[in-house]
């Protein structure tokens, strides 16, 4: 085996070929791959195309100066290439594919050629001169929350990491160089992550009494509130206080959102929790913003999407992992796993909507919820 990168030349680290001599750096790879398996092919004997997910966008430009100095400017040949987006890899590892490279492989794989056909047909009838025609959008690349972390193999720290705009379905694991710009992300993880110390504070006989706000509580950031909103408050809050189901009946426009909010939050700052909001889809979004101005300290998620997405959220963002996964003792009682359960809850609130809670009733009822 070769003990230096076939791209770089240098050492240290190498991943090398099951299949021949030569040897690679992972960072040189095209795509960047996280190698898990002892049995690898490089990119001389396999073509990294094989593991292409779709063809995002395709341009022609003019050799680079390297390959056309010695050439006169009228002999400057165009090549074309395509935006290569990769499977179970982030848009930031997109890489342009020339299109010999691209046939070269065709020739070995023939359903590249017919992903090509299909790419051109769909391309041609595109309008590219619409403002809004982006083959990545640049909220695709921009890190919404960190769900989890680890080490790899070479032991670097990796994240899992949910990209705006984009479903839980579409989560990677990136490492912390590729990220290092979205801090912001990575330590609001470490911070959720650290309330679970805290957790232990809360207790069952936890003081529910009344409080009344008499002006904007501090641990809401978002502006101030209307005199009427307050009133909201305080009712919302007494009426906790004695467990009394009401209504919030307003005009519209008047902020009973914000009033909803400013409730939880309160509540949250007590140490009870978790809360439910059920609401329409299309309005989620636009309670996920709110809670974003006005509460940013409370973890929020949203619960929605397809059934693979759905199954993230739940193994990544309901429960803290458990302490002693192998000192747990079977003949434990139900209630008592129950409790234990309900004790590593992660979030503060969770937004669905209706169909969701018809859905996945069976696993959203074994919650106890604080407020609904």
């Amino acid at each position: 085996k070769e003990d230096a990168c076939r791209k770089c030349g240098l050492s240290d680290n190498l991943v090398s070929c099951t299949t021949c001599t030569y040897a690679f750096h992972r960072k040189c790879l095209v795509p960047c791959l996280n190698i898990t398996s002892d049995k690898w092919s490089c990119p001389e004997c396999v073509s990294p195309l094989t593991e292409m997910e779709k063809i995002l966008d395709c341009e022609t430009k003019v050799a680079s100066e390297e390959t056309s100095s010695s050439e006169s400017g009228s002999n400057k040949k165009p090549v074309k290439q395509y935006l290569i987006k990769w499977k179970g890899l982030s848009h930031i590892h997109c890489t342009w594919v020339s299109e010999d490279e691209y046939f070269e492989a065709a020739k070995i794989h023939p359903r590249l050629k017919t992903r090509l056909n299909n790419f051109n047909r769909q391309f041609e009838s595109t309008d590219k001169s619409d403002d809004d025609y982006v083959p990545i959008r640049p909220e695709w690349t921009t890190v919404d929350r960190v769900l989890a972390s680890r080490k790899n193999s070479s032991g670097e720290r990796e994240y899992y990491v949910k990209w705006k705009e984009l479903s839980y379905d579409e989560c990677t694991w990136e490492s912390e160089s590729d990220i290092s710009v979205f801090q912001p992300q990575i330590e609001r993880y470490n911070e959720i992550l650290s309330r679970r110390k805290k957790s232990t504070d809360k207790s069952k006989n936890a003081d529910r009494a009344m409080r009344h706000a008499e002006g904007t509580p501090e641990f809401l950031t978002g502006g101030t509130l209307h005199p009427y909103q307050l009133e909201g408050l305080n009712f919302l809050r007494y009426s906790w206080s004695i467990n009394k189901r009401v209504i919030l009946g307003d005009e519209m426009g008047l902020g009973k959102t914000i009033q909803s909010i400013a409730f939880l939050a309160s509540v949250s700052e007590d140490k009870f929790g978790p809360h439910l909001v059920v609401a329409p889809l299309s309005t989620l979004r636009n309670w996920e913003r709110e809670f974003a101005t006005w509460a940013p300290q409370m973890n929020v998620i949203m619960y929605f999407g397809s059934g693979s997405s759905r199954d993230i959220i739940k193994k990544y963002e309901f429960y803290y992992s458990k302490d002693n996964p192998k000192k747990l003792k079977k003949n434990k009682s139900s209630s008592s796993n129950d409790e234990k359960k309900q004790s590593r809850i992660k979030f503060d609130v969770l937004l669905t909507s209706y169909e969701m809670i018809n859905m996945d009733s069976a696993v959203l009822k074994t919650i106890e919820w604080e407020c609904m």
